[in-house]
């Protein structure tokens, strides 16, 4: 009985110490994934700009993996989070591909700004709230 108890309690332990790192690796991967793409937006330099990116492109597969990993968690009992987390990453992502990406390779920085401090401003924002509420404000 003892030893069952143990277990229980280290099997316990060890899935808030894995929620506590996947939440972790997804605030460290949006941060890198926004840090990344506003330096290619200040970036005029065309190689800079593709290496740029593909540290965007890698920092944005572990923020995906990270999501799914969460949403994968058969004790999560934060879904409304999680969902909206990966709902505003979706559209962060998108729009990312869609207009900034390219306004900065045309040439076009004021509107890659625009995009980049209005509306993914304000997406970041929402992802950073549901990353807080899913304690990720306790990532050392």
């Amino acid at each position: 009985m003892k030893k069952l108890l143990i277990s229980g309690m280290i099997a316990f332990f060890a899935m808030q110490w894995v929620q506590a790192a996947t939440i972790c690796d997804a605030r460290i991967a949006l941060a890198e994934a926004r840090l990344n793409l506003m330096m290619l937006i200040v970036s005029t330099d065309k190689a800079e700009q593709d290496d740029l990116k593909v540290e965007i492109d890698k920092a944005s597969i572990e923020l995906e993996k990270a999501i799914a990993a969460m949403l994968k968690d058969e004790n999560k009992t934060d879904d409304a989070q999680l969902t909206t987390l990966e709902k505003t990453w979706g559209e962060f992502k998108d729009t990312r591909e869609a207009k900034i990406i390219p306004a900065v390779r045309g040439g076009d920085y004021e509107k890659a700004f625009e995009i980049a401090l209005g509306i993914q401003a304000e997406r970041m924002n929402t992802m950073d709230e549901k990353i807080q509420e899913l304690n990720g404000d306790n990532c050392n």
